[in-house]
C-alpha cells in the first residue's frame, strides 16, 4: 500500500485550475444549499447523490479517498467515519489541497485509493479523457469514481471548455466496467436554475426570485418529468 504524503509547494506543477468555485456564486452553502440560494437546483442534488453513494458503496471506515480538483474540500464531511485518509489534489495553491498536481499526471501509484471524488472539474479540463484514465489508474479494483459536471451552464472562467450529455459522459468513462449516470433534476430544474442566473443583475428582489424559481422548478419536474435539458450530472463509475 502506498503511503500518501501531504505536500503543499508552490513549485508543484500548475496549469488549469481545477478548484471548483461556486460557478459564479459567492453566496450560500455548497454542501447544504438553502432553498433561498441561487444555485440550489443544481447543488442540492449533488450533495444528495454523493451522500447516498458513500453510504451504499463505501464499506467500513478504512477507505482511502482522493478528492480530485478539491478546491475548499466542501464534500469532505460526507466521507467522515468512512475513510482513513482524505487527500485533496488541486492546481491552485490557494485551495485546501494536500498535493498540488494536474489531473492528467497524478503523483500516486496504481491502486492507491478506494474512491475518487471529482466535482465540477471536467468542464474545465483540456484533456478530460486522460484525467478519467488517471482516476481509473489510481483506483483499486472495484473502486469507485464519483464525478459531477455540467450539462448546461453559463461560461465561468477562461478555462471553461465543455458541456456534457449522458451519452458523452459514457464515452469518456469507457475505462470503467460499470457506469451509472444520474441527472440532477429534469428540464424544469435546469430552466429555472438558468433563470436564477439571469436574476443576478437585479438590484433588489433576487432572493425572492430564487425561492420562487427553485420551488416552481422542483414542482414542475415532478408533474411534467422530462430529461431533455439537464443542468448537472453525477457519474458513479466502478473499476
Amino acid at each position: 500500500m502506498q503511503e500518501v504524503h501531504s505536500t503543499r509547494s508552490a513549485s508543484a506543477p500548475l496549469g488549469l485550475s481545477q478548484s471548483h468555485a461556486h460557478e459564479g456564486d459567492t453566496s450560500g452553502d455548497r454542501l447544504h444549499p438553502s432553498i433561498r440560494d441561487r444555485n440550489y437546483l443544481h447543488l442540492a442534488p449533488i450533495t444528495r447523490i454523493i451522500e447516498e453513494t458513500v453510504r451504499s458503496r463505501l464499506d467500513g471506515n478504512a477507505s482511502r479517498v482522493l478528492d480530485l480538483g478539491c478546491g475548499a474540500k466542501p464534500y469532505e464531511p460526507l466521507f467522515r467515519g468512512r475513510c482513513v485518509s482524505y487527500v485533496g489534489v488541486d492546481v491552485d495553491p490557494r485551495s485546501a489541497a494536500n498535493v498540488l498536481s494536474v489531473g492528467k499526471h497524478l503523483p500516486f501509484r496504481d491502486a492507491s485509493f478506494d474512491a475518487v471524488l471529482c466535482t465540477q472539474v471536467l468542464e474545465h479540463d483540456l484533456d478530460p479523457e486522460r484525467t478519467v484514465r488517471e482516476a481509473h489508474r489510481v483506483l483499486v479494483q472495484d473502486g469507485i469514481l464519483i464525478l459531477t459536471t455540467h450539462g448546461v451552464w453559463f461560461k465561468h472562467g477562461e478555462a471553461d471548455y465543455w458541456r456534457w450529455t449522458d451519452a458523452g459522459l459514457r464515452v469518456v468513462m469507457r475505462p470503467f466496467g460499470r457506469v451509472d449516470v444520474r441527472n440532477c433534476g429534469g428540464q424544469y430544474s435546469a430552466l429555472f436554475q438558468i433563470l436564477n442566473l439571469y436574476a443576478d443583475p437585479l438590484p433588489i428582489g433576487r432572493r425572492f426570485l430564487y425561492v420562487v424559481n427553485n420551488i416552481v422548478g422542483l414542482a414542475l419536474d415532478r408533474v411534467l418529468p422530462s430529461e431533455n435539458l439537464i443542468v448537472n450530472y453525477v457519474v458513479v463509475a466502478q473499476k
